[in-house]
């Protein structure tokens, strides 16, 4: 006899972790000890002796018998397949189950093996629930879900960017981020500051469409770390705020922009001259202030009526916008009166730009519907900050009495504060 070879004792089956069953004639006649703690049988009774049918859920209930018929008849092993079943509780259990022909006192049954899988099972329809879920909210969203790797590649983009940008998610998927922006320096800034604080809610950025067009977004995104807490990407939502962005564009402009001439209102001047003003004080660096008055511009008014006079003063503007430098600033005090900053400007530079005004005015003559085209003058009033201006206030009063002296010296002239 071999030395090695053993015979497995009686109660090698009731030894074993995993469930065991043997069922003859669709009755339980054996159940280990694993099986009878499955099953939430308090004693054997519970099980051995009953009928399989009574633990089976309907809708599995022929797949299973089928299984018991095909071992009793062709002696095979059948392989591992999930099933429901009902515990003895009437605890509702998903199983995973093998089987194999067994003889038993002569009789054909069935050997079965079986596990619960049920805490699975649910995990997997929790995951494909989720899954579902996702797709769905994603297929049905209008903002644009994406999310990007640690080298900015678009790993994800939901379909809802199709409607705001013109491309299909498959077109983007794979790509650069920073290739769908117009600056892709603003792609970088955004990553910098949610490496920075983690996140950014309502970032304001633009992007390409399609077909050329440049659109506002806003970004709400966070930073994704991985195991090793270190930069994986980012993802988040981005909507499209054009329209908003409009809006609150032509509020501003409304807001700073005289609506007769679309220069400075008198609000916004006044703020730019307060800051260039201060900027003086700080780094002694010379500024020039003009005020401007059309002369007799009461007497366009009377004769032409204030439409007339509404477009000469936008045609003035036109004819001193083109004599002025880029950094010059100009706006609308109020009525026919105007200022013109001139900062970083040297005295003798600013008498160039004065009398140039003073000229070009005076020999254009101006549409305003009237039977001939009119001709008007300007006087404009001038001072050089002082390291004595401590207040705006005390600017202005300096330009405007040298607007006065300008006005009662024959007008059309420009004079500069004597203090």
């Amino acid at each position: 006899m071999n030395q090695f070879l053993m015979i497995a004792p009686p109660d090698t089956l009731d030894r074993l972790p995993l469930s065991v069953i043997i069922v003859i004639h669709d009755k339980f006649v054996y159940a280990n000890p694993a099986a009878l703690r499955l099953m939430q049988a308090k004693k054997p009774a519970d099980l051995l002796g009953h009928s399989i049918n009574k633990f089976l859920h309907p809708l599995d209930q022929s797949r299973v018998l089928a299984r018991v018929r095909r071992a009793e008849r062709d002696h095979v092993t059948n392989p591992v397949s999930e099933y429901r079943i009902y515990t003895c509780q009437r605890t509702l259990l998903v199983v995973g189950m093998m089987s194999v022909t067994y003889q038993l006192n002569g009789e054909i049954g069935l050997l079965a093996a079986f596990m619960d899988l049920t805490e699975r099972s649910a995990l997997e329809n929790r995951l494909r629930e989720s899954e579902e879920h996702f797709q769905r909210m994603m297929n049905t969203m209008q903002d644009v879900f994406y999310r990007t790797d640690a080298a900015g590649i678009t790993r994800y983009v939901c379909p809802a960017v199709r409607q705001v940008l013109g491309y299909e998610a498959d077109e983007i998927i794979g790509k650069a981020a920073a290739d769908f922006y117009p600056d892709p320096q603003d792609r970088e800034r955004l990553k910098q500051t949610i490496l920075s604080q983690g996140f950014v809610r309502d970032f304001a950025g633009q992007m390409k469409c399609k077909d050329g067009r440049i659109i506002d977004i806003s970004i709400s995104s966070t930073v994704i770390l991985d195991e090793e807490g270190k930069y994986a990407g980012v993802e988040g939502i981005w909507r499209d705020i054009t329209e908003r962005r409009n809006l609150e564009r032509e509020l501003e402009r409304r807001a700073t922009t005289d609506e007769l001439t679309g220069i400075a209102n008198r609000r916004t001047i006044l703020d730019k001259l307060d800051h260039a003003h201060k900027r003086f004080l700080r780094l002694q660096q010379s500024l020039v202030v003009f005020i401007l008055d059309l002369d007799f511009f009461k007497r366009i008014n009377d004769e032409f009526g204030h439409v007339a006079g509404d477009k000469l003063l936008k045609e003035f503007i036109k004819t001193v916008q083109q004599q002025i430098r880029e950094i010059d600033q100009l706006g609308r005090l109020g009525g026919e009166e105007f200022v013109l900053i001139l900062d970083d400007t040297p005295q003798n530079k600013a008498s160039q730009i004065g009398q140039r005004i003073l000229e070009v005015v005076r020999e254009s003559f101006y549409d305003i519907g009237a039977t001939t085209p009119v001709q008007i003058t300007v006087s404009i009033g001038a001072t050089c900050a002082l390291p004595t201006d401590s207040t705006l206030t005390s600017l202005l009063e300096h330009a405007d009495s040298a607007l006065y002296a300008a006005k009662a010296h024959g007008r059309n002239q420009l004079c500069w504060y004597c203090g």
